[in-house]
């Protein structure tokens, strides 16, 4: 307010809060934050919120609710089309924490194509020890939440919401990253909860709700032939509600390299579609070309699951062929049974190396 924002959710607040960035960012304090108050609505066009940034870590607090544009047509353009929202740029050392909501208004978006859409809500791009708490978003255009370049990002206590039907509304993506934690959260969306890409190190989803949506995914990887890099993945204690797809590794047929070092322990199930899947033929299938190539999947435990399966195959392993074929799955007491409407469930295994112990149900393929 201190910058000339009104915060009456008409009034273009943009201007007044890259000023108290950059004042908070650039100048000579060591300490330096950003207060965004509650009881006020903050209408913005995008911000690019630029570091490195001389405090650490600055503190930039939202106990309100920030709003984009809700008609397309007012969005700024770049170079590549549509500018995202709110990107964090090269900031090493920032908590956004607070109480408040962040409001991506994307409805009008969704029924324009996907290619024209603004890109995610808030995008973390090469910053480094972030902590993002506590907030709410609400309705992204498309991914809310988005991690790249980045490394040793907590998050935690936050709630996503968009429809089911909403296109690719990811709750949280991460891609060329590493050390990044999520726990203690709730994320409704109209694709992936969590989303896992490229060039992935070292990253664990905790005690997280996951439906309605599209699970938690490592992939889509590979695309284009593309060389994979991705490892050290934990996913436990998450709860799948009615989702499209439970615990899911998804690539494409013709890429190379590895997505390695995979733990799914404490998962419960509730008449979710494809509870445990490995899907190496993304994209394409029935109808795949013939390649001798593949990401090669190794050494993947799947622990401690259980619930309902509302597809006949509740554990589907399709890897890529003899010449790559997944290898050292191990299971270990799973117990998944048919949802309502489903009379049997039954596991499938293709080009899958790998053992299992424990009580599995439906009984293994390995």
């Amino acid at each position: 307010m201190k910058y000339g924002a009104v915060g009456d959710g008409i009034a273009d607040d943009t201007s007044a809060f890259q000023k108290a960035w950059e004042n908070a960012c650039k100048g000579s304090s060591k300490t330096g934050s950003v207060h965004v108050p509650a009881g006020k609505v903050f209408l913005l066009n995008s911000l690019h919120f630029t570091g490195p940034c001389i405090p650490k870590p600055l503190l930039f607090t939202i106990d309100g609710e920030m709003i984009a544009q809700s008609d397309p047509n007012k969005w700024e353009n770049g170079e590549n089309g549509v500018i995202p929202w709110l990107i964090f740029d090269q900031v090493d050392g920032l908590a956004i924490v607070g109480r408040g909501m962040l409001n991506g208004q994307g409805k009008a978006w969704w029924d324009i194509h996907c290619r024209d859409h603004p890109g995610p809500m808030m995008t973390f791009s090469n910053c480094g020890n972030v902590t993002l708490k506590s907030l709410r978003f609400r309705d992204s255009a498309q991914t809310h939440v988005l991690v790249m370049g980045s490394q040793n990002v907590y998050i935690s206590d936050i709630k996503i919401t968009s429809p089911e039907a909403s296109p690719n509304t990811d709750g949280i993506h991460i891609t060329s990253s590493t050390a990044v934690s999520i726990s203690h959260s709730d994320i409704a969306a109209g694709d992936d909860c969590v989303s896992i890409g490229d060039q992935v190190n070292s990253v664990t989803v905790s005690f997280v709700n996951c439906g309605p949506g599209h699970g938690v995914s490592i992939g889509s990887l590979g695309r284009g032939g593309t060389e994979v890099a991705v490892e050290n993945i934990r996913v436990s204690h998450v709860n799948f509600t009615g989702t499209t797809n439970g615990a899911r590794i998804k690539t494409w047929p013709g890429g190379t390299g590895y997505v390695r070092g995979i733990e799914f322990f404490d998962i419960r199930f509730s008449s979710v579609q494809n509870p445990i899947i490995i899907d190496q033929f993304y994209g394409c299938s029935p109808n795949c070309p013939q390649t001798s190539k593949g990401v090669h999947i190794d050494k993947v435990r799947y622990m401690k699951m259980s619930g309902t399966s509302a597809t006949k195959v509740a554990m589907k392993l399709d890897c890529s062929g003899l010449t790559v074929p997944c290898s050292n799955l191990f299971m270990r007491d799973i117990d998944l049974s048919p949802a309502d409407g489903i009379d049997s469930v039954s596991s499938l295994c293709s080009f899958v190396q790998g053992s299992a112990k424990g009580i599995i149900r439906p009984s293994s393929c390995l």
